[in-house]
């Protein structure tokens, strides 16, 4: 330890000599410290954290499902699928100065490949919304995040993965029009076929591709929440 003025040490100032300024700390002290935050048992990170061996069974049941899957439109035939929706919405929209809604979070792989195709000025939003407590009709959304542009006498294209059902696309698009938007369009990669739509009929304004009935995943669609990146458009085997 070093002499030094009181300011500047553990003295009192009416002590009646100056203190000492400490130089070393004795790391040799028993000393019960803090839990790290990557303990095993303490902290946030554990409260997150999966058991490896669960983690290796998920990577393998994906890979498996994967493996398995049946391709239905390949990386090609999707991209040709693409530039064909490109194409359609720019010949309709190229004049009308469109608000793009991405739904979330199947629309974000089209909307993010379909954007850089379309030559004209655009304003890119997102959006994202569940059917509330899966009903059947439209207008009824549990919204996880609320479109927050201005829809007052625009023309509003919302883009998403799939038309399947079809009740949160119609829900989505009766919200639109009620806050305001003039034109309300909607763009999908694929159409599933099948008799169970939300309305007779129901069709969105610009289609990608018309797909059979199966569980499928890529492009945007996932299967328990993976594969949403699959370079194509697959079915589950089974499915």
């Amino acid at each position: 330890m070093i002499p030094a003025a009181r300011p500047f040490t553990n003295a009192s100032m009416d002590a009646p000599r100056g203190g000492f300024l400490p130089i070393a700390t004795n790391t040799d002290m028993p000393h019960n410290p803090s839990p790290s935050l990557q303990a095993t048992h303490f902290g946030i990170i554990a409260r997150f954290r999966q058991d490896p061996t669960v983690m290796n069974d998920i990577v393998a049941e994906m890979n498996q499902v994967m493996a398995e899957a049946d391709c239905l439109v390949n990386e090609q035939q999707v991209q040709a699928a693409i530039g064909s929706l490109a194409d359609d919405i720019s010949a309709r929209l190229k004049d009308s100065n469109p608000l793009v809604f991405c739904v979330m979070n199947g629309g974000l792989i089209l909307t993010g490949q379909l954007l850089p195709r379309l030559a004209f000025p655009v304003q890119a939003e997102y959006l994202h919304a569940t059917r509330y407590r899966q009903e059947t009709t439209g207008g009824i959304l549990e919204w996880k995040l609320q479109p927050e542009a201005d829809m007052n006498d625009r023309t509003v294209l919302i883009v998403d993965d799939i038309l399947d059902e079809g009740t949160t696309l119609c829900a989505i698009a009766d919200y639109c029009r009620a806050h305001g938007a003039s034109n309300v369009l909607t763009a999908v990669l694929v159409d599933k076929q099948h008799d169970r739509k939300a309305r007779p009929g129901l069709k969105a304004d610009f289609t990608g591709l018309e797909v059979e009935d199966r569980f499928l995943f890529g492009y945007g669609m996932d299967y328990k929440g993976y594969w949403r990146n699959a370079p194509g458009i697959y079915a589950v085997k089974g499915l």
